[in-house]
C-alpha cells in the first residue's frame, strides 16, 4: 500500500474523532438565547436572553418585548459554564452550555429564603408562527381575574404585529412591565421574566371577542382565572370604579405633620425633623431594591432632586428589604443605589415582613405596593399619596403620571 495513501486513510478517519469529541461544546456563548423557567404551578414561562463578550467580561440580558434588564459586572465564561450576577437583585444566572442548548438555573434571594428557577432554551430567537384569519388584539383591555368574591379588575394594553404580541397589565400598584409572546389568531400566550416576575398570561379568544385563560404570578400563588374583554363605552364604568392610585393609600391624621427616622447607607440616622427638611417640600418613596418598579421610579425621582433642590424639594427613599440582615440589606441599597446614581437619601426603613409598615410607617393606612409615593408640603402634611407606579410600559399613562408628579412639584414649591 502506498505509504502516503495509508497516512491520508488514516487522517480520515481520525477526523470525526478528533472534531466529534468537541461537538456539543461551543466556545463562544454570545447571542441570542430562547427557552422557557417552570414555574411552581406547573407553567412554562418563555425567556429570552442576549449574551454578549466585553473583552473577557461576559454581560447577558433579559429582554422582555423592548424593555431589558441587564447583568453586572464580573460574568464568566468557562467553556462549558456561563456565569451572570444580576448584583441589583441579589442574584445569579448558572447555565452549562452543550452546542446550541442551553439549561441550569436562576437563583436569587427572596424575602427569607433563597429562590431558584430552573431554565433550559437553545440558541436563536424565538419562532415564528402563523397567524390565523384577521383577528388582532392591539388596544385596551379590561381584565376580571380571580373569582368571587376575591375577582379583582385589571387593564391591560396589547400591541400585535403580524403574531408577535406584546402589552403590560396594570393594576392598582402600578405595571408589570413588558410582556412579550405570540398570537395566533385563536390563543394568546404573554410572558416575563426579568429576574424578580416571572408571570405569564394565557387565554383563548371567544367567538363573541372575549378572550378567556390564566394569569399565573410566578411565586407559589394558584393559577388565576382571567376573562378580558376591550375597553369600551359600556365597561368603561367598571374602569371609573377601579381604586384611584392617588386616594388607594392615606393618612390617619392629615392635620398632623409626616415622621420618620431610620438609618441611612452610612449608619447615621436620618430624621423627618432633621434641619435639611424643615421648610422644604419632600418626596418620600417607600421602595425596595427588589421591587422593579422602584428601579423605573428612583431614576425619575432623582431628576427632579437634580432639578428643585436648590428651589427646596428634598427626596428621601425608605426602603423595605428582604432579609433582615442590615449588613446585607445595607449592601443591597448601596448597589441600587449605584446602578441609578442616586444622590438623594436611602434609609433603611425595614423588611418586607407581613405588617411592617404598619409598625414602622404607623400614620398611613390602606399600604398596598411598592413604590408608594408621598408628597409633602413645607409645613410637613401629606399632600398627596400616589399608589404604585405606572412605567414606560404603560405608554401615554407613563407620560401622564410624569407630568403630573412635575405639576404637584411645582405647585408645592411656590406656596
Amino acid at each position: 500500500m502506498n505509504p502516503i495513501r495509508g497516512a491520508l486513510s488514516a487522517f480520515i478517519l481520525l477526523v470525526p474523532l478528533l472534531f466529534g469529541g468537541c461537538r456539543g461544546r461551543l466556545t463562544d456563548p454570545t447571542g441570542t438565547w430562547t427557552g422557557t423557567f417552570k414555574n411552581p404551578s406547573g407553567e412554562q414561562v418563555a425567556f429570552t436572553l442576549e449574551v454578549t463578550n466585553a473583552n473577557g467580561d461576559y454581560l447577558g440580558s433579559w429582554r422582555n418585548g423592548d424593555d431589558q434588564t441587564p447583568s453586572t459586572a464580573g460574568g464568566s465564561w468557562d467553556g462549558r459554564v456561563l456565569r451572570l450576577p444580576f448584583d441589583y437583585y441579589d442574584g445569579e444566572l448558572v447555565v452549562t452550555i452543550e452546542g446550541d442548548r442551553l439549561e441550569g438555573r436562576f437563583t436569587r434571594q427572596w424575602q427569607r429564603e433563597t429562590l431558584i428557577r430552573q431554565l433550559q432554551g437553545e440558541r436563536g430567537a424565538a419562532r415564528r408562527i402563523a397567524v390565523n384569519g384577521d383577528q388582532t388584539l392591539s388596544g385596551d383591555w379590561v381584565l376580571a381575574v380571580g373569582t368571587t368574591p376575591n375577582q379583582r379588575y385589571w387593564r391591560a394594553s396589547f400591541q400585535q404585529e403580524g403574531s408577535v404580541l406584546t402589552g403590560t397589565l396594570i393594576t392598582v400598584s402600578g405595571d408589570w412591565g413588558s410582556f412579550s409572546g405570540t398570537f395566533n389568531g385563536e390563543d394568546l400566550s404573554l410572558s416575563r421574566f426579568d429576574g424578580i416576575n416571572s408571570r405569564v398570561l394565557k387565554g383563548r379568544l371567544r367567538a363573541d371577542g372575549r378572550f378567556e385563560g390564566v394569569v399565573d404570578l410566578g411565586l407559589y400563588d394558584p393559577l388565576r382565572p382571567v376573562v378580558g374583554e376591550r375597553l369600551d363605552r359600556i365597561n368603561q364604568a367598571t374602569v371609573a370604579s377601579l381604586p384611584d392610585p392617588d386616594n388607594h393609600t392615606r393618612v390617619v391624621n392629615p392635620a398632623e405633620p409626616f415622621r420618620f427616622s431610620f438609618p441611612g447607607l452610612d449608619g447615621q440616622v436620618i430624621s423627618s425633623t432633621d434641619e435639611r427638611f424643615r421648610n422644604r417640600v419632600i418626596i418620600i418613596s417607600i421602595t425596595g431594591s427588589w421591587c422593579p418598579n422602584c428601579h423605573e421610579e428612583s431614576p425619575l425621582l432623582e431628576q427632579y432632586y437634580q432639578k428643585y433642590a436648590g428651589r427646596g424639594l428634598e427626596v428621601v427613599g425608605l426602603a423595605f428589604e428582604y432579609t433582615g440582615e442590615a449588613t446585607r440589606d445595607l449592601e443591597q441599597l448601596r448597589i441600587f443605589a449605584q446602578r441609578h446614581r442616586l444622590t438623594y437619601p436611602l434609609l433603611l426603613a425595614g423588611t418586607t415582613d407581613d405588617g411592617e409598615i404598619g409598625r414602622k410607617l404607623p400614620q398611613l393606612v390602606n399600604f398596598g405596593a411598592y413604590p408608594t409615593t408621598i408628597f409633602v408640603g413645607r409645613d410637613g402634611l401629606v399632600r398627596r399619596i400616589h399608589t404604585g407606579f405606572e412605567g414606560k410600559a404603560t405608554g401615554a399613562r407613563h407620560l401622564r403620571l410624569k407630568a403630573d408628579y412635575e405639576s404637584l412639584v411645582e405647585q408645592l414649591l411656590a406656596e
